[in-house]
C-alpha cells in the first residue's frame, strides 16, 4: 500500500515512519530542511520506543513529485490546509483512500473538495510527537488512531489501513461512529490546549492539578453541550472518555482527570506537550484559531454558552498578538 503523508511534521512523520519499518513504500512530504537532513541520513525517530534511524522512505519537499498513493494522510497544521490542498489537487482521481489527522474542524469537508468525496475517511489520532529538528522526531505519546468510513459501513479498504497500522504496531481501531470519535478528540484536545496555552505546562502536569483538572472537566462540558445541540453522540475511548467525563458526578470526573496525570507520569510520558503550546513557545502560528476558535465560533452559532472557554481562547488570542507585535517591532523598540 504505498502510503503519502502530506505535512511530514512530528505526527506524520512517526506514522510514516513506523509503517516504513514494515516495508510498506510510504513517502513523506514535508519542508525542505526536513526533506534534505532525511534524505541525507534517514528518519530519526527517538522516544517512546527507542531510538531508531529509518532509511527505507522517500521524502520530497514539492507534492507534485507524487503521482498517485493508495493511501493518502493529510497531517499538516490546520492554518496550512488550503496550500497544501492546492499542492495536491493533481491527485484527484489519483487516490485509493484520504484521511486527515489534523485538529481543528471542517478537515474532512476540505479533503473531500479537493480530491472527492468518495475518497475520505473519517479519522483522529492522539499519537504525539514533537519535533527537535530536522530529520528528527520524538515519540512521546503512544496513543491510538481511530478510522472508519464517514457513512459508518464497514468496509475492505478500512481493514486493510488499519491493519497496515496493526503490522506498525501503531494502537488503532475501527469505529463505525467515527464522526463521534473525532468530535470526542476535538472534546479533549480544546481543553488541554487551552490549559496548555495558558499555563505552559506539559499534559501529566495540568491533569494532576486539582484547580487544573477542575477546569478541564468545566470546559469539556461546555464543549460536550455543543455536541449536544448539534445531534453528535458522544462515547468512550481509549485515552480520553468523553461520555464518563461529561455524565459522572463532577468531583468523580475530576478525580479521574487527575489520576490520567498520574498514570501518565508512571508510565515515563512527562514530555507530552500539546502542539499548539510548542508553536506558542517558539513564536510560531498556532492552530488556537482553527481548534478553540472553531469550537468557540461554533458554540455561537448554535446559542451554547461557553462562558469560560470564551474568556482563556481571547487570552491566548492576546498572547499571540503581544508575541507577533514584539516580532515585528524593531530592534530595541516595542
Amino acid at each position: 500500500m504505498h502510503t503519502v503523508i502530506v505535512g511530514a511534521g512530528a505526527l506524520g512523520s512517526i506514522l510514516g515512519g513506523y509503517l516504513a519499518e514494515t516495508g510498506i513504500s510510504v513517502t513523506l512530504v514535508g519542508r525542505k530542511p526536513h526533506v534534505d537532513a532525511i534524505r541525507s541520513r534517514g528518519l530519526i525517530i527517538e522516544g517512546l520506543r527507542g531510538n531508531r534511524t529509518i532509511g527505507n522512505l522517500r521524502a520530497v519537499a514539492d507534492p507534485r513529485e507524487v503521482a498517485s498513493a493508495d493511501l493518502l494522510i493529510l497531517a499538516v497544521k490546520s492554518y496550512d490546509t488550503a496550500e497544501a490542498l492546492v499542492g495536491i489537487a493533481h491527485l484527484r482521481g489519483q487516490v485509493g483512500a484520504a484521511l486527515s489527522v489534523q485538529n481543528g474542524g471542517g478537515k474532512d469537508e476540505a479533503l473531500a473538495e479537493a480530491l472527492g468525496g468518495d475518497v475520505v475517511i473519517g479519522a483522529t489520532s492522539i499519537v504525539g510527537g514533537s519535533m527537535p529538528g530536522p530529520g528528527r522526531v520524538m515519540h512521546t505519546n503512544d496513543g491510538a488512531t481511530w478510522i472508519g468510513e464517514l457513512d459508518g459501513r464497514r468496509s475492505a479498504r478500512v481493514e486493510a489501513i488499519a491493519e497496515c497500522f496493526r503490522k506498525a504496531e501503531l494502537a488503532v481501531e475501527v469505529r463505525e461512529d467515527i464522526r463521534s470519535a473525532i468530535w470526542c478528540k476535538l472534546n479533549q484536545m480544546v481543553p488541554a490546549a487551552t490549559l496548555a496555552c495558558v499555563t505552559r505546562l506539559r499534559v501529566h502536569e495540568m491533569y494532576q492539578d486539582r484547580s487544573l483538572a477542575t477546569l478541564f472537566v468545566e470546559l469539556s462540558r461546555e464543549i460536550a453541550a455543543i455536541a449536544d445541540r448539534t445531534g453528535i453522540s458522544l462515547a468512550d475511548y481509549q485515552g480520553f472518555p468523553v461520555k464518563t467525563l461529561c455524565s459522572q458526578p463532577f468531583d468523580d470526573a475530576v478525580a479521574s482527570v487527575m489520576a490520567r496525570g498520574r498514570m501518565m507520569q508512571e508510565r515515563g510520558m512527562t514530555q507530552v506537550k500539546i502542539s499548539t503550546l510548542q508553536d506558542l513557545e517558539r513564536g510560531r502560528r498556532t492552530e488556537a484559531d482553527h481548534v478553540i476558535g472553531y469550537v468557540v465560533r461554533l458554540a455561537a452559532a448554535h446559542r451554547v454558552p461557553v462562558p469560560k472557554l470564551d474568556v482563556l481562547y481571547r487570552v491566548i488570542q492576546g498572547i499571540e498578538a503581544a508575541q507577533r507585535a514584539t516580532a515585528s517591532a524593531p530592534e530595541g523598540r516595542m
